[in-house]
């Protein structure tokens, strides 16, 4: 069986309605407390029976532009050694 509809007889009424309100309320409230407390004790008892190295660095350079650097190394080696290495440079224009 076959069925044959003419879409001259279709009668087709249709609407569509649509209505949207979206409110978005976004509230933060953020609150950090640190309470940090460092208690720290350190006591250093070295017997130096041997040989002592020591220096003293005072660089300056006057001028405009100027620039500093200081390049630091501290090594040791328990009971064995220790070495201090320190390089850098003070300049101005």
């Amino acid at each position: 069986m076959t069925y044959y509809c003419d879409p001259g007889d279709v009668n087709l009424d249709s609407s569509y309605d649509f209505d949207s309100n979206i409110d978005i309320d976004f509230d933060l409230d953020s609150n950090v407390d640190i309470d940090l407390d460092v208690d720290t004790n350190i006591c250093v008892d070295v017997d130096i029976d041997g040989n002592e190295a020591s220096f003293a660095i005072d660089l300056q350079a006057y001028g405009h532009d100027t620039s500093v650097d200081l390049n630091l190394v501290v090594a040791t080696s328990e009971g064995e050694w220790s070495s201090l290495t320190a390089t850098g440079y003070s300049a101005a224009g």
